[in-house]
């Protein structure tokens, strides 16, 4: 739920901020339940709001206020007593911000994500800074006299009183690839701020200064942590979490690494936990139940079964009512604005950013320590001079982001060239081997995992710098042999390092038949869908696409780029609810002389889907589903 907005204005400022609060609280009343607690503080030229629901489930506050300064945070800075010492939650929040001011490097040894805000009266400056990834989020809106930084990109535009535009450099990346690349968002003009960046806006002298710590020299070998550093930063994280979230807290336990390691980190650190393992795949839970037998002191394991052989019920099972999707994906759209991937389509969204209490635990951020982007044969590929080297990792990269067909070229090559971009900049930054993947993996798509970043609550203790300073220190076949994680369990919970990771064996069969291709043609709304999915930029070749999900001949792939190309179609109606809560802006006078329009300049919204959007189904439609004329 938390909401924060920061902001300089070179005038009018109280008047300005007054206003675009009221249109932040009107647009996100419904979504917050109406439970959102406000606080916040106006000065002559800079301000800082934030809105939380303050229900005492973690103790660090989001809102901390001593008079002389101000300190807003999104998430719960997990390790804080790393750079303040052992602070009691409440009285923190003041301590970390002047700590971190005077040493900004300082902020990159909290555990992501967070992001923190920082606002001092006297001197009208504010301070902004991101983490190490960037997984706490931080966007940024540059205005003519002014800039508004946020968590949320549709607040800011909202705030700024910024018309809702979608950004075509940014769906281009996502209609290819399906993330939103390099610094871009969905929304024109609203950019994403990097991780490890400190920003500061001097209010009085009207200047704003941006650093920023290249995460090359972030994750230098050069600092490498020593793997008995590494488990003792985990162990700090899990202590750090219950000193920060009251009650037992629930940690999974699969039989694979990322899991081990973490709730290896609590057990270590003597934190009252409970196990939470799955029966999903074939043998991996005998593998958890084998390391909880091996625990010296006993520990609640809580198992979720699906129990096998289940009998054939005597009646037949009712076919599931087809699902309207274009509805679905508005209400994605209207819950995570346009950051959750396409693949969400046929889960369902939360009804508000209020529902979410409870503590999640997970081992987001282990990947980088066993190559998640590597090719099978990438020992072989790492041996190649630099060049060549270059040229196998981008190709693989490519195609693994890239579906063969769907993505127009101009999308296309938009994402070479950014994978291009980065894989030399790993290189510029002295990785010379298979390691710039992991590079490329961290920069450009663990900090857009939208499930960590946009809701609170979310404890990733693998995302800490000491552990991926620990695993870019590996050699790529270290990587592959899980060395890091097998040295950390060892050093964690001794009784489990001689029991191999789980890996589904090929051999074994499953205990349900493989799900079927799940076809966007069989929708309730198809019809509607059908029209929407017309003309849609960056994909091409979608008539093709969109007959084989109707004849339901559909692969995998082809159903992916068409829930991608409706998750664009339906952001245009995602703008037009944000846009209804900004002021009417008057129509222009008409001209004698009209000056036509440049035949390169580039369309903002697709005209079919406006000519759609006049039609008597799509009116029937939205009048049915939201109750609007």
């Amino acid at each position: 739920m938390e909401t924060l907005i920061a902001y300089t204005f070179a005038h009018d400022s109280v008047a300005r901020a007054a206003a675009g609060r009221a249109r932040v609280e009107a647009y996100y009343g419904d979504l917050w339940k109406h439970e959102a607690k406000h606080q916040g503080y106006d000065g002559l030229t800079v301000g800082l709001h934030m809105w939380d629901r303050h229900d005492g489930t973690c103790l660090w506050p989001s809102w901390h206020d001593i008079g002389d300064v101000r300190v807003a945070s999104v998430h719960a800075p997990l390790g804080y007593q790393r750079v303040i010492g052992d602070v009691q939650p409440y009285d923190a929040p003041a301590q970390l911000a002047k700590a971190v001011r005077r040493t900004p490097a300082s902020f990159l040894e909290l555990a992501p994500p967070f992001t923190m805000a920082v606002l001092d009266p006297s001197e009208e400056r504010l301070d902004l800074f991101t983490d190490s990834i960037g997984v706490g989020r931080l966007f940024q809106l540059r205005l003519p006299n002014g800039w508004v930084w946020s968590n949320r990109p549709a607040a800011a535009l909202l705030f700024a009183g910024v018309p809702a535009v979608a950004a075509p450099r940014g769906w281009s990346f996502a209609a290819a690839c399906g993330w939103f690349m390099d610094d871009s968002t969905p929304y024109d003009g609203v950019l994403t701020v990097p991780g490890a960046t400190h920003i500061v806006a001097d209010g009085y002298r009207q200047q704003r200064t941006v650093s920023r710590i290249e995460t090359t020299s972030v994750w230098s070998t050069d600092n490498a942590d020593t793997a008995e550093e590494t488990a003792a930063a985990l162990q700090d994280v899990a202590r750090s979490v219950g000193r920060l979230w009251p009650g037992q807290p629930t940690v999974d336990l699969s039989g694979g690494r990322d899991s081990r390691v973490v709730a290896g980190a609590f057990l270590a650190a003597g934190v009252d936990l409970k196990l939470n393992s799955y029966d999903a795949v074939p043998g991996e839970l005998e593998v958890a139940e084998s390391l909880v037998q091996l625990l010296k002191q006993p520990v609640e394991h809580v198992v979720s079964r699906k129990t096998p052989g289940t009998p054939v019920p005597a009646k037949p099972i009712a076919k599931p009512q087809p699902l309207e999707m274009v509805n679905r994906a508005l209400r994605w759209h209207r819950y995570a604005e346009g950051l959750r991937p396409a693949s969400y389509l046929f889960h369902t969204p939360p009804a508000t950013l209020a529902g979410v209490a409870h503590l999640a635990i997970g081992g987001a951020g282990g990947e980088v320590a066993h190559g998640h982007f590597y090719p099978r044969d990438v020992l072989q590929l790492d041996a190649l001079p630099l060049p060549r080297k270059l040229n196998a990792f981008s190709n693989h990269l490519q195609a693994r982001l890239v579906p063969a067909a769907g993505p127009a070229d101009e999308a296309r090559a938009a994402v070479a060239e950014q994978v291009e971009r980065v894989l030399r900049t790993a290189v510029h930054g002295g990785i010379q081997n298979a390691t710039m993947l992991d590079y490329f993996y961290v920069v450009e798509r663990l900090r857009r995992w939208g499930t960590t970043g946009e809701r609170t609550g979310v404890v990733s203790p693998l995302l800490i710098p000491t552990f991926v300073r620990s695993a870019f220190a590996l050699d790529p076949a270290q990587r592959v042999d899980n060395a890091l994680h097998r040295e950390l369990v060892r050093r964690l919970v001794p009784a489990w390092a001689d029991v191999p990771f789980f890996k589904p064996s090929p051999t074994v069969s499953t205990r349900r038949s493989p799900a079927k291709v799940r076809c966007l043609a069989d929708a309730a709304d198809r019809d509607l869908i059908e029209q929407l999915l017309q003309d849609v930029e960056g994909f091409e070749s979608l008539d093709t696409l969109w007959a084989a999900s109707v004849a339901g001949a559909s692969s995998a792939t082809g159903e992916a780029t068409l829930r991608q190309a409706l998750w664009r179609a339906t952001f245009d109606q995602h703008l037009d609810e944000v846009n209804r809560h900004l002021p009417s802006v008057p129509a222009p006078k008409a001209q004698q002389q009209p000056v036509p329009k440049p035949p390169t300049a580039k369309r903002r919204r697709s005209p079919l889907v406006r000519t759609i959007g006049r039609t008597k189904l799509w009116r029937a439609y939205r009048r049915s589903r939201f109750g609007r004329k």
